[in-house]
C-alpha cells in the first residue's frame, strides 16, 4: 500500500512539473525520453549487478553491519567519553562498511559504465534534435547559476525561455533515485555512514574524542 502511494505521489508530482513549464509538447516528449533512458539504466544495472547473489549479500551484510553501528553509537549518545573496546567495535565495523561499500561499487562499475554511455547518448541525440528550440516556460526567470544551462542555444531575450539541457539535467538528476525507489532498486542507506573523505573521516575523528 505504501508503494502504491508512493507511485501515485510520484506520478502526480511529475506530471505537475511537466505541467507548469511546458511551453509545447517538446518538454513532455524530453521527459518521456528520460524516463525511458533512466528505465534502460535500471534494466543493465539489474543484468549486470542486482540480480547478482554478490551483489544481493554485498547488500545484505551493509545492511546487517550498519544497523550495528547505529545501534551501537546510539547507546552512547550523549556520553563523553567512550571506551577503548567501544572505540574498536566502532572502527572495525566501520572498517567492514567502508570494504563492503567498495565491493559493492565495483560490482555495479559495468552497469555504471554502460548507464553513463546510454545518458551521454541519448543527450547528443536529444541536443541535437531540439538545438535553438524553446522547449519549457519556466515561472521564474533563471538565476545566474543555472542561466548558462537554462538557456544554451537559445537567442531569445525572455529569461523564462527553457532549453532542452536544463530539462534533461533536472530529469537526469531526479528521475533515477525515484525510479530506484519504485523499483526497490535503492542503495542501502547505510552506505552514507561510510565517510567518503579523508576531510569527512577527520571530522569524524574529532567528533568522537
Amino acid at each position: 500500500r505504501a508503494r502504491v502511494r508512493f507511485v501515485v505521489v510520484f506520478v502526480l508530482e511529475h506530471a505537475l512539473l511537466s505541467w507548469r513549464m511546458a511551453y509545447s509538447w517538446d518538454c513532455v516528449e524530453v521527459v518521456a525520453l528520460s524516463v525511458v533512458a533512466t528505465l534502460v539504466c535500471e534494466l543493465m544495472s539489474w543484468v549486470f549487478a542486482y540480480r547478482k547473489n554478490s551483489y544481493k549479500q554485498l547488500v545484505k551484510s551493509i545492511t546487517r553491519e550498519g544497523k550495528k553501528l547505529e545501534s551501537m553509537k546510539s547507546d552512547f549518545v550523549g556520553l563523553a567519553n567512550k571506551s577503548k573496546q567501544h572505540k574498536k567495535k566502532e572502527e572495525r565495523l566501520e572498517q567492514i562498511l567502508k570494504q563492503n561499500n567498495f565491493e559493492l561499487q565495483k560490482v555495479k562499475l559495468t552497469s555504471t559504465v554502460c548507464a553513463s554511455v546510454v545518458l551521454l547518448v541519448l543527450y547528443s541525440m536529444i541536443s541535437k534534435r531540439y538545438s535553438g528550440i524553446i522547449v519549457a516556460k519556466l515561472p521564474f526567470e533563471a538565476p545566474w547559476p543555472i542561466k548558462s544551462a537554462v538557456r544554451r542555444g537559445l537567442d531569445s531575450d525572455d529569461l523564462t525561455d527553457c532549453s532542452v539541457t536544463y530539462i534533461y539535467i533536472v530529469c537526469s538528476a531526479a528521475l533515477r533515485s525515484n525510479i530506484q525507489k519504485l523499483l526497490g532498486f535503492s542503495p542501502p542507506r547505510q552506505t552514507q555512514m561510510v565517510a567518503s573523505s579523508p576531510f569527512e573521516q577527520k571530522l569524524r575523528d574529532e567528533r568522537d574524542k
